[in-house]
């Protein structure tokens, strides 16, 4: 029961705030500006293919987040400048266990799994004046517990490709904390050969999405988008 809320609930922060999409502009560097309107600054340029989360319109401008050299930014885009990772066409759900979920399309396939958190093989910096709250795991931000101690983790992520396999290596697990695997969405780019692969996880206090980006074998990049 405790899933399907969860997995409810961050359903409508999705549709409510917004979707992952992909910077998608024709002159392949798109502009990033402060305020939604054509006389405000710009702070960036993106190329085609960035990952972004896109929430509400204004006008003809979009507002996003997105990451960049490891810090997360936000901005405004002209709305026709992105694409929505939804808009590829979606593996779907072959097979679910309690630890694991399988997408399959052709010959196509990816398996998430999730195992138990172990905290003997991780540091923790607590909250100066709460010394019960974590702020730090591995001396790094975490998502999914606000301020408690994780219970289950993302084991692997793994993608077949006729007779090849693509793992996600652990730093694009890392800090990725209460896995809702019934959640999981991938979407697959043919012309680019991208796997696109997305949870909603949470333990209710630290909802997040993630994705990942796969280019032609090679894990690229992911996107987190919390505080909603």
């Amino acid at each position: 029961m405790r899933q399907i809320l969860t997995y409810l609930l961050l359903c409508l922060a999705s549709i409510c705030y917004g979707q992952f999409a992909i910077v998608n502009d024709k002159d392949s560097l798109l502009n990033v500006r402060e305020d939604g309107t054509t006389n405000s600054k710009i702070i960036d340029r993106l190329q085609n293919g960035h990952l972004i989360y896109c929430f509400e319109d204004k006008g003809n401008w979009t507002n996003i987040d997105y990451t960049k050299n490891s810090k997360e930014l936000n901005g405004y885009i002209y709305k026709d400048r992105c694409k929505f990772i939804s808009s590829f066409p979606a593996l779907e759900v072959s097979k679910k266990t309690d630890i694991s979920v399988t997408l399959k399309k052709d010959t196509l396939q990816v398996i998430i799994s999730q195992s138990n958190f172990d905290k003997r093989r991780h540091t923790f910096e607590y909250v100066k004046d709460y010394p019960t709250q974590i702020e730090l795991i591995d001396n790094k931000q975490y998502w999914g517990m606000d301020g408690g101690m994780p219970r289950t983790q993302f084991e692997n992520v793994i993608i077949k490709t006729g007779q090849k396999t693509i793992t996600l290596p652990k730093s694009a697990l890392a800090g990725l904390y209460e896995p809702s695997i019934d959640s999981a969405e991938v979407y697959y780019d043919k012309l680019t050969d991208t796997f696109y692969i997305q949870t909603m996880n949470s333990d209710g206090a630290g909802s997040y999405l993630v994705i990942w980006k796969v280019e032609k074998g090679v894990y690229k990049d992911r996107l987190i988008a919390y505080g909603f």
